[in-house]
């Protein structure tokens, strides 16, 4: 599974230890009202994609082009 920098970022803040827990944790963080939400495009956007996930997947970084 192809995960961007910032998505990449945010992951490291949720990672739990299993593909399961780290969802569990990333989808119980859109619920939190009062929190600040500049990182919530990329917060849904790695929902979607471990919910894609099977356990043998492997997740890596795609660096963006320099300009």
């Amino acid at each position: 599974m192809q995960f961007t920098v910032k998505e990449m970022e945010v992951l490291c803040v949720f990672h739990a230890g299993t593909l399961s827990k780290t969802l569990e944790a990333a989808q119980f963080s859109v619920t939190l009202k009062n929190e600040r939400r500049e990182r919530l495009e990329d917060i849904e956007s790695i929902i979607k994609k471990l919910s894609a996930m099977t356990d043998s997947d492997i997740a890596f970084i795609a660096f963006e082009p320099e300009q």
